[in-house]
């Protein structure tokens, strides 16, 4: 198959509206603050960490998710849009022409797993820092966020242990917290000009040779280790690029559909799409290979191998299609009986998609020389760049 191939045959499009502005919308945004997506009903069994976060703020009276942001959110200076804090909302629902943002949780994952002396937790939050026509119940513009924490303890961490790591990967004021990064996000977005594409990470897959070296709880979860695997990418890959990208379809949306509920209690059913553009992702194998050894420490890469996929679906234009490769470096201490790779796997799939979005950025990228299978990768990466300018 060609770079570029395009097959006329006779088919049916779905037109996903993507909300077109002109001047004579309003120039503000209004923060609303922290929401869980699909079904509150089950909020708790898909968030069960952060519902408990959200009920114990109730019940204390404590500062909430949603007033913590709109503090954080006062003082941002955005050149296209001015932020208005929640105080904001009676307004916006007399408004006829009124935009929306919302921190949207989309995935919650927890995993520990006991590794000879010690066990070790993985927390995954994930998220989308949105921008939605109000009136009309339409996602203007859209920047995925997740974050991750790893941590070791010599006994089995306690529920309070767990609720605490996850309450400071959502509160903490680093790059690392997930209201930072959406307070980050909302510092650059941009509304869509009128000729504006729009952008998705379609899919996310794991392989089953790459499934059997994660822990336990992941291997019993696969649509939630494909969903941080396309939200991942999809984080890195707008936060690089300046890009807004439409919500992942794993897990988000039913019939096209993307239900949330904000703390205040207000329920909300935004159109969901297909992109006009699509990325999709299937990480195929981990590699682990000893390059070095002494009497105080090993030295290994850890390698993640994967294929990509970037096309245009409704003319079956593609873009780029190659696999890629890569290893980062991790030393181990003489004497550790145990070695957890995951997280030293977890660092490869990141510095892949960091390597990445930086290769879009700068032509003539070594490492996508090297990391690549296609041949014609600089072609084909000259066409990606040309693409994605068209979702600015």
């Amino acid at each position: 198959m060609g770079v570029v191939s395009i097959k006329i045959k006779a088919f049916f499009i779905v037109v996903f509206t993507f909300f077109v502005f002109s001047s004579a919308w309003a120039s503000e945004v209004t923060i609303a603050g922290f929401a869980f997506a699909g079904d509150f009903k089950s909020a708790a069994e898909r968030f069960p960490y952060t519902y408990k976060l959200f009920n114990r703020a109730s019940d204390e009276n404590k500062q909430n998710l949603s007033q913590l942001i709109n503090q954080r959110i006062k003082g941002v200076k955005n050149a296209s849009f001015d932020l208005k804090t929640a105080d904001n909302m009676i307004a916006l629902r007399n408004s006829d022409r009124a935009l929306m943002s919302v921190l949207v949780l989309t995935g919650e994952t927890v995993s520990t797993e006991s590794f000879g002396a010690y066990y070790k937790t993985f927390i995954n939050l994930r998220g989308d820092a949105l921008i939605f026509d109000y009136k009309n119940q339409v996602i203007v513009s859209s920047a995925p966020v997740s974050v991750v924490l790893f941590d070791a303890t010599p006994d089995k961490p306690a529920e309070s242990r767990i609720l605490a790591f996850v309450e400071d990967l959502i509160r903490r004021d680093d790059g690392r917290g997930l209201i930072s990064q959406y307070v980050r996000r909302m510092e650059t977005a941009a509304l869509p000009e009128n000729s504006s594409k729009t952008l998705q990470v379609k899919k996310g897959e794991i392989a089953p040779e790459a499934l059997a070296l994660l822990p336990e709880a992941l291997r019993n979860d696969v649509p939630a280790v494909e969903a941080m695997l396309a939200d991942s990418f999809g984080s890195i890959l707008s936060a690089k690029l300046g890009l807004s990208m439409l919500p992942a379809s794993i897990g988000h949306a039913v019939g096209g559909v993307m239900s949330m509920r904000l703390e205040n209690g207000d329920d909300y059913k935004l159109k969901l799409g297909e992109g006009d553009y699509l990325f999709e992702l299937k990480l195929n194998k981990f590699a682990k290979i000893k390059t070095a050894e002494n009497n105080v420490s090993t030295a290994y890469v850890y390698g993640a191998y994967m294929s990509m996929r970037f096309f245009e679906p409704a003319l079956n234009t593609i873009f780029m299609e190659t696999d890629l490769k890569n290893g980062e470096s991790a030393v181990v201490p003489a004497g550790l009986v145990s070695m957890d790779d995951f997280a030293a796997y977890q660092d490869a799939i990141r510095g892949l998609f960091l390597k990445f979005a930086d290769a879009v950025q700068q032509p003539g990228s070594k490492w996508i020389a090297t990391a690549a299978s296609a041949k014609n990768i600089d072609t084909q990466m000259e066409l990606v760049r040309k693409t994605l300018r068209n979702c600015k």
